[in-house]
Parts: C-alpha cells; sequence; structure tokens
C-alpha cells in the first residue's frame, strides 16, 4: 500500500493573482507524488477572514475561492484525496478522515492548518517555514501566534538559518534546511529571450523591527539598483512585473531609469500566462525581502527555481544562500550593483552555457522529487531516535 501525506495549503484562499504562490504547496505536493505517495491538500478557510475585493461581496468571493480551489487541484491531479474546510466543515468529510488517518504526516506549510481537531488526526505533523528570520521576530519580537508549538519536526527554506537572539531570535526550536521544490516537467527547458525579469509583490508584508534594525521588504533593495539598466552596457533590457500601479510613484521613477514595468495582475492569474512569461525572459534579476538579507537566513526564492527548471540563469541578491548553493554557473549572488553587472555579464559571453548549467541546478538540487525524499528521510532519523 502506498504511503500517504497532507499537505496543508492556502490556495482557495488566494484566488486574485496568485498563481506564484499557489506552486509552493503545488509543487511539495508533486514531489510526494513522485515519491509514489497518495498526495492530499488541506486548506482552511474562514467566512470572516476572507480575502477583500472592491468589487465582489462576500457570497461573491466565496465562489470566486471555491473556484480556483477546484480549478486548481482539477488541473494537477490532487482532487481525489484533498479537502477544503469552510469553517470547520467540508463535503466528503468521512472519506478525507480516513486518508488523514491513514497518513504518515502532514506537512503544514507556514502553520496553515491550526484546527486542533484536524491536527489531532495525523500521526506526526511537519512544519515548514516559508519565513525565516520574519517567522522568528512575529513569533518572538511582536508575540504572533505563528502556531509553532504541536509539530514533530520542523523545516525551513533558511538555508543557514541560525536562531542566534542577535540576527534571528531564539525559538528554541531545531530547524531543518530545505531546498525549495520544483516539478521540472511543468517548466519545460526553453532558451532564449531579451529581458532579464522578475515577478514581485512590491512591499509585500509590513517591516518589523529586532535587536535595533530593521527587517523590511523589497522596496528599499530595489531602490539600491534603480540605476542598473543605466549602469548595463550590452543590449539586454530588464523588466519587473509587479503590483504597482499605473500611476504610482515609484513605478514612474523606474521608468525613467530605463526598466520596463509591467502589471504582474495577468501574469499571476494564469499559470499558462505565468510560465510563459518566465519562458520568453532571458533570466532572472531579482533583489530579496531586506529581513532576508539583515537575518542571513540563506533564504532562497521558490520563484527562482522556476526560473532555473526553464534553462533562465539567474542572478539574485544573496541572503546567505551562496554559502550552501553553488554558484558561478547558470545561478550568481551578488551584493552590490557592480557584483550584478559583472555577473550578467559573464553569462551573456556564454548564454547557452549558462542556460543548460540552470537547468542542471534545478535538476540536481532542487527536482521536487529529491527535496521531497530529503524530508522523508530527515522524518524518519527523527522517528528511528524517538
Amino acid at each position: 500500500m502506498a504511503n500517504k501525506v497532507v499537505v496543508g495549503c492556502r490556495i482557495g484562499g488566494y484566488p486574485f493573482y496568485s498563481v506564484g504562490i499557489h506552486f509552493v504547496f503545488l509543487h511539495w505536493a508533486c514531489g510526494f507524488r513522485k515519491l509514489g505517495w497518495e498526495v492530499g491538500l488541506l486548506e482552511e478557510l474562514s467566512l470572516k477572514d476572507l480575502p477583500q475585493s472592491k468589487t465582489l461581496g462576500r457570497d461573491q468571493t466565496l465562489q470566486l475561492c471555491l473556484k480556483e480551489w477546484e480549478s486548481v487541484l482539477c488541473r494537477f491531479g490532487f482532487e481525489d484525496h484533498s479537502a477544503l474546510f469552510i469553517d470547520g466543515s467540508t463535503t466528503h468529510l468521512e472519506k478525507f478522515l480516513l486518508f488523514a488517518k491513514e497518513s504518515r504526516f502532514l506537512l503544514n506549510i507556514s502553520g496553515l492548518i491550526r484546527n486542533r481537531s484536524l491536527l489531532s488526526l495525523f500521526k506526526k505533523k511537519v512544519y515548514l517555514d516559508l519565513d525565516p528570520g520574519f517567522t522568528q521576530i512575529w513569533a518572538k519580537g511582536y508575540g504572533c501566534d505563528m502556531n509553532l508549538e504541536g509539530h514533530d519536526l520542523y523545516f525551513s527554506v533558511g538555508l543557514t538559518l541560525k536562531e542566534d537572539n542577535v540576527k534571528v531570535p531564539f525559538t528554541g526550536i531545531k530547524w531543518h534546511p530545505t531546498f525549495p521544490p520544483v516539478c521540472l516537467e511543468w517548466w519545460p527547458k526553453k532558451e532564449g529571450g531579451m529581458e532579464w525579469s522578475t515577478i514581485t509583490h512590491w512591499c509585500g508584508y509590513p517591516e518589523v523591527k529586532w535587536a535595533g534594525k530593521t527587517y523590511g521588504n523589497k522596496a528599499a533593495e530595489f531602490d539600491k539598483f534603480i540605476d542598473l539598466p543605466l549602469r548595463y552596457k550590452g543590449r539586454s533590457r530588464f523588466q519587473i512585473a509587479s503590483d504597482l500601479q499605473d500611476d504610482h510613484e515609484i513605478r514612474k521613477r523606474f521608468l525613467s531609469k530605463n526598466w520596463d514595468m509591467i502589471s504582474s495582475f495577468s501574469i499571476a492569474a494564469d499559470f499558462d500566462k505565468y510560465r510563459n512569461f518566465i519562458g520568453q525572459s532571458r533570466g532572472e534579476f531579482s533583489v530579496v525581502k531586506s529581513g532576508y538579507r539583515q537575518s542571513e537566513s540563506g533564504w532562497f526564492s521558490d520563484r527562482t527555481v522556476c526560473y532555473l527548471a526553464m534553462g533562465k540563469p539567474a542572478v539574485i541578491q544573496d541572503t546567505g544562500w551562496s554559502k550552501i548553493i553553488p554558484t558561478g554557473e547558470g545561478l550568481f549572488s551578488f551584493n552590490s550593483l557592480d557584483e550584478a553587472i559583472e555577473a550578467i555579464n559573464k553569462i551573456e559571453q556564454d548564454y547557452s552555457f549558462h542556460s543548460m548549467k540552470a537547468h542542471h541546478l534545478a535538476e540536481t538540487l532542487f527536482d521536487c522529487k529529491k527535496v521531497a525524499w530529503n524530508m522523508v528521510e530527515q522524518l524518519e532519523k527523527y522517528e528511528k531516535k524517538s
């Protein structure tokens, strides 16, 4: 009989322009499926916490959430064992409860599954932190309930995360590092393109403070590199797809520096458009949230691995990840504008080679089957010790 696993997610709860976020959950689910496991997705949704819309009422928003959930599950083949709980209720309850009880564990991504009755169904519960540095600050600096308690094993995409009570608060949790996974078949190699691009929420969540330092979003980091298109002497252009409105002052400033600024809304609303945007890009150039850089957590982007899988070289601001992930062939880290330009120039000198190396890196390190297997191995070690 195949092993079973349930992946806690947020898909129906992100019905607006959130394809990139959906893949955070779907790539993990795909990884376990490739191991031969039966996989279910689990989501909790509350009517009082539905996403806000200026044009839709609550009932209309709920229908949009349900449509998104059903559409994603159907497209990627996870409908058989999955459940969306709305205020504690779901369809086909008994079927899901049986699957949950037979599962080896719940992968609780970002602690999204909070219902104690649901959590009690699982033999083991594994927590996956997607926001290293922020999660610890929210928990210890601001008293936020990050739902850390009650899990058996803890993973983080912070490859160099260290709780030292200086850069990162001490929670007492042993975090096991994990690469962000990617399903290679969903992102076929496609060489070429003229624009170095990225897709981003410009501000994301609010900045926080810890030990006298500010842990912010991408806005301040992008500003440090605003002169990149003017300084770069090659033929390629630089494009950012973001959630900035057309008349936003920041957008106007970047346009004046020769950035190609486009809206991310249509791109992030549809899988094929999202994939085509990456496929038509030359590579990814991107900064990171300053909080990831400040904490030196080793955070690495789940979006960047999609670029790499498609054979798109990437030039990414360092958070400490370069200590773990090989750089210099297909993937480069940078901390300054000069370093970023030097990296892009190196790639352009032999683009085909770096395109091949980018895809190879995705196959070697980020293949969702390998990443999922690493988690299973860590869990088995834990179970033996217990």
